[in-house]
């Protein structure tokens, strides 16, 4: 009788031991979103790809940089 209760409660034991893990497991791991994608435009001077809502729009041209921008614009012929 004694190692019947012995085994119960070695049963007993593991069982709340792995739905203890079971809670922390799920509480450690972040729920994964999914990410849009995102179109990705090249800079028309360097020719680095970014995303779209980060380049710099000039006359329909995208640039990674105002720098960029600056140093691409023809020069105005005098």
């Amino acid at each position: 009788m004694s190692r019947l209760i012995f085994l119960l409660a070695i049963v007993i034991l593991v069982a709340l031991i792995y739905r203890r893990y079971r809670q922390y497991k799920s509480r450690s791991m972040p729920v994964k979103t999914r990410l849009k994608p995102e179109r990705m435009v090249r800079c028309d001077y360097c020719g680095l790809y970014i995303p779209e809502r980060e380049s710099i729009g000039v006359e329909g041209r995208h640039y990674c940089s105002d720098n960029h921008t600056r140093l691409d614009r023809p020069k105005s012929q005098s």
